[in-house]
């Protein structure tokens, strides 16, 4: 006889990492998440065998140094909770510089984050390199190109490689206070790029020299393709 399908109690969690925690890596954000759902006493899944661990999962790594208001997390519990009380219990415990902007309950089949993504959004910000003429001078003309060769970054070594059709939008945001980018990225296990290419690129073709240490990142948001658009990873999840 067939046993019943298991009822999966899916959740995903999108959170914000501010520049308190910049520099803090993905593997201690990892733990600060487990830490908090103890905290929270939410009622979290273990996966099975001879070394239990909390089922949850990330989607695309922040590079250290970035900020970021679109992060997300996946979990899975025993039982099903509301998603405005996991939103509630997860922030009243939850370290400085994460706010928990988000709760989702995914759908029985929905696919985790790490292998839905498609693409990923960041604000790049010149701040003194750059100014908002110079960036608004360049902008339009740089993702209008046909091209954009560079040497990026392989599993083993550096390659020539055409960056420009992972580079899905590109406008000039700048204000008053610095020149700034808004791109949307390819990210994925099939197709990915950095912003930080991006920036060192569009300097170089500004005849601005780069210095990686006067750009900032906010990562806005990640997004899967469905139904031929990108849309962000918690929408729609919970019916499909």
């Amino acid at each position: 006889m067939n046993q019943p399908k298991k009822i999966r109690f899916k959740y995903r969690i999108k959170y914000t990492k501010g520049p308190e925690l910049r520099f803090v890596s993905h593997l201690d954000i990892m733990r600060v998440f487990q830490r908090a759902v103890k905290r929270a006493k939410l009622p979290i899944e273990y996966s099975h065998g001879f070394n239990p661990h909390q089922i949850m999962s990330f989607a695309n790594p922040l590079s250290l140094g970035m900020t970021s208001i679109g992060e997300y997390c996946d979990v899975e519990f025993t039982t099903g909770v509301d998603t405005k009380e996991i939103k509630d219990r997860l922030n009243a415990v939850m370290n400085d510089g994460i706010d928990i902007v988000n709760v989702t309950k995914m759908a029985q089949d929905a696919g985790n984050a790490m292998a839905s993504i498609s693409a990923c959004e960041y604000e790049i910000y010149f701040n003194e390199l750059m100014d908002k003429e110079t960036v608004g001078k360049y902008a339009e003309a740089f993702f209008n190109q046909k091209e954009i060769i560079t040497m990026k970054k392989t599993k083993n070594n550096y390659k020539e490689t055409d960056i420009r059709p992972d580079i899905f939008e590109l406008k000039d945001i700048s204000d008053d206070e610095c020149g700034k980018l808004m791109v949307v990225l390819a990210a994925g296990s099939i197709r990915s790029l950095r912003a930080d290419l991006v920036a060192e690129n569009f300097c170089r073709f500004a005849g601005v020299e780069f210095n990686k240490y006067k750009v900032r990142y906010r990562r806005n948001d990640m997004y899967r393709e469905l139904d031929g658009k990108l849309r962000p990873l918690d929408e729609e999840v919970d019916i499909r």
